[in-house]
């Protein structure tokens, strides 16, 4: 049977909206067990809440029928607008879920050949961000050279910084205040790197793929040389977008975009989650990514 556009937008907010009473239902019954177990030490309490939290909302995930149906930008587009942030209140403890795309952005890793890089230091220069900026990215990704044979000379500021890829939004501000400290100017705030920048193990592939129907506005100009508005546009009407065709490119707008023909993507099974708990003065976020196909976290990062 074919489904029209409405009526498979209907089903996938059916999807979302059942997957939503199960979740309440799931982590407010586990807040409860685990308050009835946990009545006799209470300093521990919090820690046991936050991973019953976590540990119910993965078991969600793999178990859910309705994550299932999730296989096309359509259903991802809507789960998200719908599911994009859930609160939940259970006897004095608050959890806030809030769901994203986590290929929402570019990892600084694709900028492997030089139409690419050529695309990059064109954006930087119209954003008045000197082009060694790149080359402080390239030192941070590079590894370890026993010759010394760096761009920059981060590592004598920094000499215990990871070097094989950019793993973390703090190794983001690393950057940007080494740059900062450089040249003595503030425009690299221009270019928003944390919502640029794609950071985490992934990011250490060149095969890293971009989701165009979630994508951050700042990415959509790196990648077509484009204003803020235009790819405030794009942004806007995304969603939706099953091929080339559905962007409505121009052709100087189409030949950019085919410089990052390997690294884009309608449709990508990669969800961010960040699970916020708070009781009284405790708090505690969760953030990590899951893969809807393989049904796998990672990259989870716990601040308490």
């Amino acid at each position: 049977m074919k489904y029209s556009n409405t009526n498979k937008r209907a089903i996938a907010l059916m999807i979302t909206l059942f997957f939503i009473m199960a979740l309440s239902i799931t982590i407010g019954l586990g807040l409860k067990y685990v308050k009835e177990g946990a009545q006799t030490v209470n300093e521990q309490a919090f820690m046991i809440q936050t991973r019953s939290v976590l540990t119910d909302f993965l078991t969600m995930l793999k178990t859910s029928p309705q994550i299932n149906e999730i296989n096309s930008a359509d259903t991802l587009s809507i789960f998200l607008s719908e599911a994009g942030f859930i609160p939940l209140s259970n006897d004095g403890i608050t959890v806030i879920i809030k769901i994203h795309s986590a290929r929402d952005k570019l990892a600084p890793q694709i900028l492997d050949t030089q139409v690419k890089r050529d695309a990059f230091l064109s954006f930087l220069s119209t954003n008045g961000v000197n082009t060694e900026y790149l080359n402080i990215l390239d030192d941070m990704m590079g590894g370890i050279k026993e010759d010394g044979s760096y761009k920059t000379d981060i590592f004598s500021q920094r000499p215990y910084l990871f070097r094989d890829y950019i793993a973390s939004s703090a190794e983001l501000d690393v950057a940007s205040e080494f740059y900062e400290k450089s040249f003595h100017e503030q425009s690299i705030k221009k270019i928003t790197p944390h919502k640029l920048f794609y950071t985490g193990s992934d990011s250490n592939s060149s095969r890293y793929k971009m989701d165009l129907n979630h994508i951050n506005p700042v990415c959509w100009e790196v990648i077509l040389g484009c204003d803020k508005s235009r790819a405030e546009m794009l942004s806007n009407n995304a969603g939706f977008y099953n091929s080339a065709t559905d962007l409505r490119l121009s052709e100087d707008e189409n030949l950019s975009l085919a410089k990052f023909h390997q690294n884009i993507s309608y449709y990508e099974p990669y969800i961010g989650v960040e699970i916020t708990i708070m009781k009284e003065n405790e708090k505690a976020v969760i953030s990590f990514e899951y893969n809807l196909e393989s049904k796998k976290g990672s990259n989870f990062v716990f601040e308490v």
